[in-house]
């Protein structure tokens, strides 16, 4: 990659990373939080990666976090609905970590519960993608609270 093209992908990547801090939410006690895909880097083992957007490679535009039942889902209104079992969920120093294991790929977020910036890297064979997401409290369906 040129020096040229390197200096415009890295200034688009941090004026998303600016947009993602300004657009995520305090998350310090919420169970249930929501998370919209900002921009993913997908790599290879042939040393290539390129960035874009996040359902260029198949992720969700939005997940859902049900940390009291260790769920992770896609929105009811996703074309593709998807489901998956939080195998690591741990809350320490203003983060959360969550990992686990599904269809060959391995997942770990990040997620500050503060700014509510997450980091999220997914492993495969031979691939690799990095995704920065911005995350917000999703309210109790049932407790009658708006936002």
């Amino acid at each position: 990659m040129d020096i040229k093209r390197w200096l415009v992908m890295s200034s688009i990547v941090v004026l998303m990373m600016v947009a993602v801090a300004g657009a995520a939410e305090d998350l310090r006690g919420a169970d249930k939080i929501l998370c919209a895909a900002v921009q993913a880097t997908y790599c290879d083992t042939s040393g290539d990666c390129e960035i874009g957007m996040p359902w260029r490679w198949n992720i969700p535009e939005f997940v859902e976090f049900h940390l009291d039942d260790e769920i992770i889902t896609t929105t009811k209104a996703a074309e593709r609905p998807r489901s998956t079992k939080i195998r690591t969920l741990e809350r320490e120093g203003g983060e959360i970590y969550l990992q686990g294991v599904e269809n060959g790929r391995a997942f770990s977020f990040v997620i500050d519960e503060v700014s509510g910036v997450a980091s999220i890297a997914i492993a495969a064979d031979e691939m690799t993608i990095s995704i920065f997401a911005a995350c917000t409290p999703m309210p109790d369906a049932g407790s009658g609270e708006e936002r």
